[in-house]
């Protein structure tokens, strides 16, 4: 009886830690130290098993049970197809960070990014919590959701000066808002489960109430952010990622575009097999769709290829059976499945988790930028060698992708770790490019030469 009970925790232990990294491998954790639990509990077990059974057969047990979880976890297993060309690494310049007085106490001094020669990088806002998705009021100010707050903020510039005056807390109390856009001069907001209307009639730049403009979002899940847009047709077009890393979604809202109609009611489906599409953006002058998307784990650290793909009625972009160009993927997939799903637009290199996109029409820059969609790569979590956090630019030309993407800046990734991430890229009306930070909890504001870069 004595032996009998550290062998049966021990047992269960080992059990528990497998069950738990079985869980894992399929349900992403946001670190990769989440791993040391399920490894843990495997060395408790094997300790404890080795103390009342003897050291041999538990180390050998043990020993397998731990090597064949890390060569689940690490190695790059099962792919197949090409990796993706990687991104262009263009000639770029170090500039420093400027930090107005107002926001000295949001953020460190003396930083510095690499960018496109003739950039020039400010801090618009700092000591935000989180700030995600921008979106532009027609009056001209600056709104950001604050998903982890259940904020949206304003943040006025009425001086012009490129400076936010001050941040005012629009809206609080709400279910990780994370998607802006405007409809006229109201705010629509995408919760985790609930698209919202927030009017301000009165221009106090506060909410006057929230209006549920739709409840027929899924909730809950791996991935809970939800984008919307406006389109011009006057409906709203909401992204619901995937509710797990890869798997055959029972909930047809999930790994999907879904259209709600202007007024408000349920949601129809618009576009299906996107795992985690968190940006969306219209091409400039038209009603064309454009979206990125982020790809499964676990498939190593150069498969698949996250992507950009342009949206279109009743598409099918094969998730979770295929990936990038139609490739099968090695759990789900298959070439007859894969046939008819449409192929990634572009390539992009894998785990960078491509997030906000804007077309850059509007900038105030040199016109090569200008014919560009703007990306930004939040940067992966569970890479052997980290990649992304950085800002590109894809060629655009006759309304297509026209070249690979090129880096535009770089910086917050240094060696191993990164002091910054890059989430949503947004045009304002003074023709400067503002992107948002969740890590450092700034607004950027980026301005060009004519002739920079």
């Amino acid at each position: 009886m004595t032996r009998a009970l550290p062998t049966f925790s021990g047992l269960f232990a080992i059990a528990f830690g497998c069950a738990l990294a079985l869980l894992l491998r399929f349900v992403p954790p946001p670190t990769n130290w989440y791993w040391s639990v399920p490894l843990g509990l495997v060395l408790f077990g094997v300790w404890m098993v080795a103390r009342s059974r003897g050291w041999l057969p538990a180390l050998a047990g043990g020993a397998a049970i731990v090597a064949a979880g890390l060569l689940l976890q690490f190695w790059p297993h099962g792919g197949r197809g090409e990796a993706p060309r990687p991104t262009v690494r263009s000639e770029l310049a170090t500039v420093p960070v400027q930090v107005p007085p107002a926001w000295r106490g949001g953020f460190p001094a003396g930083r510095t990014l690499d960018a496109v020669p003739g950039w020039q990088f400010a801090v618009f806002a700092a000591g935000l919590t989180g700030p995600r998705m921008l979106a532009f009021s027609p009056a001209g100010d600056l709104y950001v959701s604050l998903p982890g707050a259940g904020k949206v903020a304003v943040l006025p510039d009425r001086d012009h000066d490129g400076v936010a005056d001050r941040r005012i807390d629009f809206a609080t109390g709400l279910d990780r808002p994370h998607g802006l856009c405007f409809a006229g001069s109201d705010l629509v907001v995408a919760e985790n489960g609930r698209l919202l209307r927030l009017p301000d009639r009165d221009g106090d730049l506060r909410a006057d109430r929230v209006e549920v403009l739709s409840t027929d979002l899924p909730t809950g899940g791996g991935h809970w952010t939800r984008s919307v847009i406006a389109g011009r047709d006057g409906n709203f077009y909401v992204s619901a990622g995937s509710s797990c890393n890869v798997c055959v979604e029972e909930d047809p809202r999930r790994a999907a575009i879904l259209k709600i109609p202007a007024a408000g009611g349920r949601a129809t489906l618009f576009a299906r097999g996107l795992r985690n599409s968190v940006g969306l953006a219209l091409a400039p002058g038209s009603d064309e769709l454009w979206a990125s998307d982020n790809g499964r784990d676990l498939l190593g650290d150069d498969l698949p290829p996250d992507e950009i793909n342009h949206i279109v009625a009743g598409g099918d972009y094969g998730w979770p059976y295929c990936y990038g160009a139609g490739i099968p993927d090695p759990e789900l997939g298959s070439r007859q499945r894969c046939a008819s799903t449409i192929p990634a637009a572009v390539e992009l290199p894998a785990h960078s988790a491509p997030l906000g996109i804007v077309f850059g029409a509007e900038l105030a820059f040199p016109e090569r930028f200008r014919k560009m969609l703007l990306v930004a790569y939040h940067g992966s979590w569970n890479r052997s060698v980290p990649t992304g956090y950085k800002l590109v630019g894809i060629p655009f030309a006759s309304g297509r992708p026209a070249g690979p993407p090129r880096d535009l800046v770089r910086g917050w990734l240094q060696g191993a770790s990164a002091w910054g991430r890059p989430v949503d890229p947004a045009v304002g009306p003074d023709g400067a490019l503002y992107l948002s930070d969740d890590r450092t909890g700034v607004i950027y504001r980026i301005t060009a030469t004519r002739k920079g870069g």
